[in-house]
């Protein structure tokens, strides 16, 4: 245990850079700096003082975010005359000099018979109060109580100083906070934007019951299957770490196979141009599928995991080929004869087609393949949590699967909507999802221009509509971007 007397000597032998002077609110502190410290980079350290609150010790911990300079001498007209003219003038320019910085405070540390517990600035500290430099020691002196939730994920700005941190898993366990975090990382290119949300992952990661989802456009958390480091640390705290292609994502639901179908080609091949024909022709190949189109005497439903086997697609090609489903999907002879003569002449382009958009649906012939429903609901289960990283970049797609902007994009949408309905229907029972999904490049998905491309506004709209309503569910979601200008306003 950290004596209490050793940081009352740490901060004693700290060194001495200004003290508290006028005008200072609870929010921004002015700090006269003194002669000594005028010509040290103070700009970005974090500064520690001492002051009463309630006649007890109270420490408080801030950073310098600017340092103005000022010498009322030399702002006089004649003065200033004379400096222009010579140079400078030896008993005004520099020694008249004064310099004064802004403090930002953002940790109140209270001392109680448990050592220091969190507190509050609720006054402003008399002037003259001395403004000292923190170092390693007055960190663990403050924090020793919180040694094992702290995480340090970097060093202050400019400085040598460990900057702790409190990453609070979204859990209503211990040390969970019983709420999400939304979190956004902006910088431009090459700035590190990647190695902190991997750092903040190893944060997160720490917490047994807590699991990650990372989308990957471009391969960069991908890469850590080779990581032997990062995994290794991963391992030691008991993560599973998971990596998935987005086309080895097995879709559900027959109405969302009917989608896909639509934007494939494969209607315009059959003969069916209009989207209203287009509409009802979904509508008779779903009854085909379950069984009741027509005069059919089929009962038996076909499943979306099914739909690639060449039998499905022959009762299909048999179904469309009745004459009450085809008065269903247009009312003229000349374009039932359409239909069935591309259903003659076209079935192997028209299967090739069918069979590509089916697989899919389809676990066969796929590494590492899983339902999106089943990988969103491990989640809910009370086991340790996972890192489940989905590629999105594309590299290796197989030829056997209909693959393209608008699929992918509803591919990711469908992933957004179930792991969002599963922190929902999760909060209902009573627990919270806790987990974290880092979005990187985040201005692909949820630009702040309105997209042309209708899959893609999907994908915005579901994050908009996310961000404010999965927080209390214990899901919260990380943006990685270039600049706050590049991504949605609601989001931001």
């Amino acid at each position: 245990v950290y004596m209490l007397d050793e940081l009352h000597k740490s901060f004693d032998h700290a060194e001495r850079i200004g003290v508290i002077g006028s005008p200072s609110t609870t929010r921004n502190l002015t700090i006269d700096i003194l002669g000594t410290a005028a010509d040290k980079r103070l700009v970005g350290s974090l500064c520690i003082f001492r002051f009463k609150q309630d006649s007890r010790t109270n420490y408080a911990l801030g950073q310098i975010t600017e340092i103005k300079l000022r010498n009322v001498w030399s702002e006089d007209p004649t003065i200033r005359g004379l400096i222009r003219q010579k140079g400078g003038i030896d008993p005004i320019t520099e020694k008249q000099d004064t310099h004064t910085a802004i403090m930002i405070v953002g940790a109140v540390f209270i001392n109680t018979s448990n050592g220091y517990e969190p507190s509050m600035l609720g006054t402003v500290p008399p002037t003259g109060t001395p403004i000292k430099l923190v170092n390693n020691d007055i960190i663990v002196g403050l924090l020793s109580r919180y040694t094992h939730e702290i995480f340090y994920l970097g060093k202050a700005y400019g400085s040598t100083i460990l900057l702790p941190m409190w990453f609070k898993h979204f859990g209503y366990d211990e040390g969970g906070a019983g709420e999400a975090y939304h979190i956004g990382i902006f910088g431009k290119t090459g700035s590190g934007k990647s190695i902190l949300a991997k750092m903040i992952m190893l944060a997160y990661a720490r917490h047994r019951t807590m699991n990650i989802f990372v989308l990957d456009p471009q391969g960069e958390f991908t890469k850590l299957k080779n990581d032997n480091r990062l995994l290794n640390i991963l391992t030691r705290l008991s993560k599973q770490v998971l990596f998935y292609d987005l086309h080895n994502l097995v879709l559900s639901g027959s109405e969302l196979f009917l989608k896909i179908l639509g934007i494939s080609k494969f209607f315009d091949k059959l003969g069916i141009y209009h989207d209203d024909n287009k509409e009802r022709a979904k509508i008779q190949i779903s009854r085909i599928l379950k069984g009741r189109a027509g005069t059919l005497t089929i009962t038996a439903e076909v499943k979306p995991w099914e739909y690639h086997k060449s039998e499905v697609f022959d009762r299909v090609v048999n179904g469309l080929k009745d004459q009450n489903v085809l008065a269903n999907i247009y009312s003229g002879r000349e374009y039932h004869d359409r239909i069935k003569s591309a259903l003659a002449e076209d079935k192997d382009d028209l299967y090739d087609i069918w069979r590509k958009t089916a697989n899919l649906f389809a676990y066969e012939g796929k590494n590492n393949a899983i339902e999106i429903n089943k990988l969103t609901g491990t989640v809910t289960m009370d086991t340790n949590g996972k890192i489940v990283i989905i590629d999105l970049s594309e590299s290796n797609v197989p030829s056997n699967i209909l693959w393209n902007d608008d699929i992918k994009m509803i591919v990711i949408n469908e992933f957004l909507q179930s792991l969002s309905k599963q922190a929902q229907e999760s909060f209902k029972r009573g627990r919270l999802i806790n987990t974290l999904v880092i979005i990187d490049e985040a201005h692909r998905l949820a630009p702040r221009e309105k997209p042309e491309n209708p899959e893609l506004e999907n994908i915005k709209n579901t994050f908009k509509d996310a961000v404010r309503t999965t927080r209390k569910f214990g899901l919260g979601w990380l943006f990685i971007s270039q600049t706050l200008s590049s991504l949605d306003k609601e989001i931001i």
